[in-house]
């Protein structure tokens, strides 16, 4: 395990004091771990986002050509049908997983 040593205000340090008691965290280093724990945890979840984003995107064209729905009932058909076969296009170009 590495230190890391760093300064943060007063307000901050009173917010971290507060997080402490109320969630029952045994030290500053804990709370703070945990914190960065959730962080790096948050980011890894907007990568994943990103990344299915992204395939979303890239994969707009997959569906070119075959008509529009021109009715509610048309589209909820339209989007019945080809739900599946996106998904697997998906899974197959970008290696996502349902």
């Amino acid at each position: 395990m590495e230190y890391v040593s760093f300064k943060l205000d007063k307000p901050v340090l009173k917010q971290i004091e507060k997080g402490i008691k109320e969630f029952h965290y045994s030290t500053k280093s804990d709370f703070l771990r945990d914190a960065v724990r959730t962080k790096l945890q948050l980011l890894e979840e907007n990568r994943a986002k990103k990344k299915a984003w992204d395939a979303l995107f890239a994969a707009r064209g997959i569906f070119k050509g075959q008509g529009k729905a021109k009715t509610d009932e048309e589209w909820y058909k339209w989007r019945f049908e080809n739900s599946e076969k996106f998904a697997k296009e998906l899974e197959k170009k970008y290696g996502l997983k349902p």
